[in-house]
């Protein structure tokens, strides 16, 4: 039976940056992946910051399909307010990112399989045994460390034993359609509100060339057999009549990570498996890249000083929380429980109030709390608006979050 010290399950994001860390910090690496090649039928809108991405990689022209320049907020009734911030983020090719960062995992020397299904983890001795199946062959291998980067469901940390129950309103259900259409231009993101369309949540259209995008919408209080289908076939014959439909995936988005118990005696999760995508956005790489980094840098030390302890391995938890800043999560995650009980004649509300501040303007910062301080003191009436809808209680936590 082959040795390792770690084992991660999942090669995504956030599970290539855990085994490129844990590699770099000097531990045997082994990194599984389910699917046949890494990077197909990948379940993301593919968006992402110029801050966020260049935390860890150089921008790069092989992964990036289009830079973003400027935004558009669609109100209910279809009117839209346009903010700008040149290069402000990117649309990714993930198939060829993904491949990239887990290329730097096995640059770094981590062993890397496809085909490789994990069916169980057992305690044994001083660590794991991790079972799988490889091209239909059944596997074990042996370690001390394992890291779950597979998914909203991680069955990996599951059979840990992780508290990763969620509440049913922590989940978004994601549909999204690869199309050609004439409004999809390069450079500009779209976002959509409405019930009709994104029913407690939202839409969006990231472009990825020409009139080519992505083109999808996140819905919340659903029913799981109901899910995002009919708002998102809403929004195409909106906003979208006529499109071409290339492809199509599906997913499920979950946050409230600041809920869950990301790690325990020799595991951690990561990503989506950890439930940090950012609460109102739903975006998840950056969370991802982060996760994954952290908790390989944490393994791979805990590991030289042979202590997987839950209270060692917590380094990873308070250290990815000081780092994403837990109190713009919070806020976030706060800000979005009201969002859901909120009617289409309060979002439009909202627009309006909103779109004197920013419509034609060019952004200064995209930092959430300089944002809501800037808000705040422009538009005072949405206080009054959150106690409202939020109730005092909220309106005096939005103070101490933004207002320190």
């Amino acid at each position: 039976m082959e040795r390792y010290d770690a084992v991660v399950v999942g090669a995504g994001p956030a599970g290539s940056m855990a085994a490129k860390s844990l590699a770099e910090g000097g531990a045997k690496v082994l990194l599984l992946e389910r699917k046949p090649e890494i990077g197909i039928v990948v379940q993301c809108a593919e968006g992402i910051s110029h801050q966020s991405l260049s935390q860890f990689f150089e921008p790069d022209p092989r992964f990036i399909a289009s830079t973003i320049n400027y935004a558009r907020f669609y109100a209910p009734n279809g009117d839209y307010m346009e903010v700008k911030k040149e290069g402000v983020g990117y649309i990714l090719e993930r198939r060829i990112f993904d491949r990239f960062v887990a290329q730097k995992a096995v640059e770094a020397g981590a062993d890397i399989l496809t085909n490789a299904t994990f069916n169980k983890l057992e305690r044994k001795d001083d660590g794991w045994l991790i079972h799988f199946s490889h091209k239909g062959k059944k596997e074990v291998v042996h370690c001390r460390l394992v890291i779950g980067a597979d998914g909203p469901g991680s069955v990996v940390g599951r059979q840990a034993g992780l508290k990763l129950d969620m509440d049913p309103e922590d989940y978004h259900y994601v549909m999204e359609y690869f199309m050609v259409h004439p409004s999809i231009e390069d450079g500009r993101i779209d976002f959509f509100t409405g019930d009709d369309y994104c029913y407690k949540g939202y839409g969006w259209n990231f472009p990825k060339g020409g009139h080519y995008g992505n083109v999808g919408v996140g819905v919340a209080l659903v029913p799981p057999e109901v899910g995002a289908k009919p708002y998102l076939e809403n929004l195409v014959n909106t906003y979208f009549k006529g499109a071409k439909i290339m492809g199509v995936i599906s997913s499920v988005v979950p946050v409230g990570g600041h809920k869950m118990e990301i790690y325990g005696d020799g595991i951690m999760v990561v990503g989506d498996a950890a439930r940090l995508a950012e609460p109102i956005s739903g975006g998840g790489i950056p969370a991802a890249l982060l996760s994954g980094k952290i908790a390989g840098e944490v393994g791979a030390k805990a590991l030289k000083e042979g202590n997987l302890s839950r209270s060692r391995l917590k380094e990873y938890h308070d250290t990815f929380w000081k780092r994403i800043n837990r109190r713009e999560y919070e806020l976030a995650y706060e800000v979005r429980k009201v969002f859901l009980r909120l009617s289409d004649e309060d979002i439009q509300y909202i627009f309006e109030q909103l779109k004197p501040l920013f419509h034609g303007k060019d952004l200064e910062t995209i930092n959430a709390t300089e944002i809501a301080k800037f808000i705040f003191k422009s538009a005072p009436a949405l206080l009054t608006f959150a106690a409202k809808k939020g109730g005092q209680e909220f309106v005096s936590y939005l103070k101490r979050a933004v207002f320190g």
